[in-house]
């Protein structure tokens, strides 16, 4: 492979931390914990009271006259972050990332990695919300022909799109600016779920499962295989 072959396939790259004496540790850890909460929310089990426990606390605060204005209103700003999560804008903004990096770096891979991610949220968080059918809070079933709020749809959503943009970008970059973007992509993670929790649109558990969930699926996406152009001969 010459040079110029060699500085494309490693522009079209996802950045990813280096080679680890046990890879598959992260994934199993999450996949634990996506499965306890799992089986938690099936049996009743103890977390459940845990989450009304939370509940009460956090309603308590967030309907404080000091701090009311943080959720109030359709545009306060809880609000406005838990619109993060939404498909129709979370996707998008990962589509069109996606698209100017494939342009730019002249490879398929940022829209391989796009699409899987894709792919495997609606193969998993829809499925699992109508199975597991979790009462939202403050709410004794689930309505007729509405989805369930465990794993949380929104925390999911909003953790691999921007999760998988984010990747994409600073892939090559420098690490000063890879560790400040991740940085901030960890405070968009704590702050949709802190948001959909004080809005009372989730119990926790419904947002540590959307974490959990979100992480295998970012994990498993940058891992897409990419098909290999033919070598081309030297000039």
């Amino acid at each position: 492979m010459d040079r110029a072959s060699s500085t494309a396939t490693a522009a079209g790259r996802v950045a990813r931390p280096a080679g680890r004496p046990w890879p598959w540790l992260l994934p199993a850890g999450l996949l634990l914990v996506l499965a306890v909460l799992t089986v938690n929310v099936l049996v009743h089990g103890p977390l459940v009271a845990m989450d009304q426990h939370i509940r009460q606390t956090v309603q308590g605060w967030a309907y404080s006259a000091a701090w009311r204005w943080l959720g109030d209103s359709p545009r306060a700003p809880a609000q406005l972050v838990t619109d993060l999560g939404r498909e129709t804008l979370a996707v998008p903004v990962l589509a069109v990332i996606a698209a100017v990096l494939a342009v730019r770096r002249r490879t398929l891979r940022p829209l391989l990695v796009a699409a899987a991610g894709v792919a495997l949220l609606l193969v998993t968080v829809i499925p699992a919300k109508i199975i597991i059918a979790r009462p939202g809070p403050g709410a004794s079933g689930v309505a007729p022909g509405n989805l369930g709020y465990f794993p949380s749809g929104h925390t999911t959503t909003s953790c691999v799109c921007y999760s998988i943009a984010v990747l994409l970008l600073i892939a090559g970059r420098a690490a000063t600016m890879r560790r400040a973007a991740l940085a901030g992509l960890a405070a968009v993670w704590l702050l949709v779920g802190m948001a959909l929790v004080s809005c009372d649109y989730h119990w926790a558990t419904d947002v540590l499962a959307g974490w959990a969930l979100a992480g295998l699926i970012v994990w498993l996406a940058v891992r897409v295989p990419v098909p290999h152009r033919p070598p081309r001969a030297p000039r």
